[in-house]
């Protein structure tokens, strides 16, 4: 009997593993920021370019936008990116409806 190659439990954000302790072990889980942060970006041909952020009272440099996305959440737009200030990898995100950024994790 030739079976599906469909599998619903195979998808990567489904069932995380709960490291040797337990499930309260967090190792494997992104710990989410999502804290207001001061960006300077510049803004070309209708795409944003983040250049640097302030977080905590310290700048961080952007040397480059790794990848970028964009999603809908309700009536809202958020921008996505993947940011590398050279020796750490950050996520951060615009709100197109209400002008504010934000950084959402330290991508380890």
């Amino acid at each position: 009997m030739k079976q599906s190659g469909f599998n619903p439990k195979a998808r990567w954000d489904r069932h995380l593993p709960a490291g040797r302790h337990g499930p309260q072990d967090t190792r494997y889980q992104d710990p989410e920021l999502n804290e207001k942060i001061q960006v300077i970006a510049s803004f070309n041909g209708g795409k944003i370019y983040p250049r640097m952020f302030i977080w905590n009272n310290q700048t961080y440099e952007i040397k480059e936008i790794t990848y970028n996305w964009q999603e809908r959440k309700g009536l809202e737009t958020i921008n996505y990116f993947s940011v590398s200030t050279g020796s750490d990898l950050y996520q951060i995100s615009f709100n197109n409806t209400n002008y504010s950024w934000k950084i959402d994790k330290i991508i380890e």
